[in-house]
């Protein structure tokens, strides 16, 4: 009696049913967003907080390997610089970049004009 004044039936029920089923998609759909964009966030902040600490640690190897900081440390250490007698030069041993100055010597005139010039 309460299904004929009601008029649910089975058809009724399941539009009824897959629409709720839709709303439960669409609400776990954008919890799923909300957490995902605090996330996201949260990977922002860390993000900059490295990048950060990069920059501070940079800055530190640039304080650290300044030419001053390093004669500090040397002089603090006792080291001086050699005198120029105390420097041997190895007979038969070429310069790092000999063949740089052989191939520059057998360059067109122009060119050498060019790069020495």
């Amino acid at each position: 009696m309460m299904r004929s004044r009601m008029n649910f039936d089975a058809g009724s029920a399941a539009k009824f049913g897959i629409g709720g089923l839709l709303v439960l998609f669409l609400c776990w759909q954008h919890v799923s967003a909300t957490r995902l964009g605090y996330r996201v966030a949260l990977s922002r902040k860390e993000l900059q907080r490295v990048k950060g600490r990069v920059d501070s640690l940079r800055l530190e190897i640039d304080q650290n390997l300044s030419p001053g900081a390093l004669a500090a440390e040397a002089g603090r250490r006792g080291l001086v610089p050699a005198a120029p007698d105390a420097l041997r030069v190895l007979p038969g041993r070429q310069s790092p970049l000999s063949w740089l100055t052989r191939l520059l010597a057998r360059a067109p005139k122009p060119l050498r004009d060019a790069l020495q010039g």
